[in-house]
């Protein structure tokens, strides 16, 4: 038995209402059945299927590591502004953060 069954739900849920299985399997141009092995657990999912899953269903791969239970997705321009965060160092973080509790502040 393997010991990462709890993330084979996950990405299920990442996928169901987005997409069929066929369809993400065209999307990604995998078969349904790997899809379906996937989502299962027959198979274990190698890491760029979960990295191109949840770009494809804008799902984090944390919710599909099972590491937030959060399925919320974020939208482009706000993975592209946490990308610009992520590459400041850490002194400028602090100084982003400042100067958006001030607009948030002055906007009220």
């Amino acid at each position: 038995m393997q010991n990462h069954l709890y993330l084979y739900p996950n990405i299920a849920n990442a996928r169901k209402g987005k997409f069929t299985q066929a369809a993400l399997a065209e999307h990604m141009g995998i078969s349904q059945q790997e899809i379906s092995r996937y989502e299962t657990g027959e198979v274990k999912a190698p890491v760029n299927y979960l990295i191109d899953l949840a770009n494809i269903c804008n799902v984090s791969v944390d919710y599909i590591l099972g590491h937030s239970t959060d399925i919320s997705t974020i939208d482009k321009r706000e993975r592209y502004i946490l990308s610009l965060f992520n590459s400041l160092t850490e002194v400028n973080k602090i100084k982003i953060e400042e100067r958006m509790i001030t607009l948030i502040e002055t906007q009220k």
